[in-house]
């Protein structure tokens, strides 16, 4: 991250699930190869969110591996993103920990986080914005300034409405862009003001 690295206070950091916390690309791949024959994908291939536009894979292949992981993101098997499990686990010590998804069922979530956190997903705020272009108004009812997500378009949107979001970098938002972003939970971490 460049420049001077804020101080966040606890309560006032939000994560975005999929891509973030999640490792949706490592599910995407490795379900595209096992369930439906289309196998070595590399994650650097996957340079959009619109996924279709960058693989050579049928639209209605790519929506239902999608689908598979958004309905059972345990019998799927998604992967916590390095450092993620555990930075929550702290995060939720010093304060409840808010996660604003654009999924619109929260079960698969749910169920996620008590297997992968247990008792500490008690202390976590799980909220669906239903869509991607709708997270700035559930972000402010939670009094959250900044927000950490893999979506670019959606960190653009809530910059402009005067939020600060954090990029979590990964291949598909690799654009030139000016905001700040994120490589890891430690650089996460290193944000966060635990005083």
């Amino acid at each position: 991250m460049a420049g001077p690295a804020p101080q966040i206070a606890p309560e006032h950091i939000g994560f975005d699930f999929d891509g973030v916390i999640a490792d949706i690309g490592e599910a995407f791949i490795r379900l595209a190869c096992t369930k439906y024959g289309h196998c070595g994908l590399k994650l650097e291939q996957i340079s959009s969110f619109q996924v279709e536009q960058c693989l050579n894979m049928e639209r209605s292949t790519i929506e239902q591996i999608f689908a598979d992981i958004l309905r059972d993101s345990i019998g799927t098997e998604l992967r916590p993103i390095a450092g993620a499990v555990e930075s929550l686990k702290q995060l939720s010590r010093h304060s409840p920990v808010t996660i604003i998804t654009a999924r619109p069922e929260l079960g698969p979530v749910t169920d996620w986080l008590r297997l992968h956190c247990g008792v500490e997903a008690e202390r976590i705020k799980l909220v669906s914005s239903g869509h991607h272009d709708d997270k700035e108004r559930f972000i402010r009812q939670h009094n959250i300034l900044y927000f950490v997500d893999d979506r670019l378009t959606t960190c653009l949107m809530l910059a402009e409405s005067g939020l600060k979001p954090l990029v979590f970098a990964q291949p598909w938002n690799s654009d030139r862009h000016d905001l700040p972003s994120v490589n890891s939970w430690r650089e996460i971490l290193d944000l966060i003001d635990f005083n």
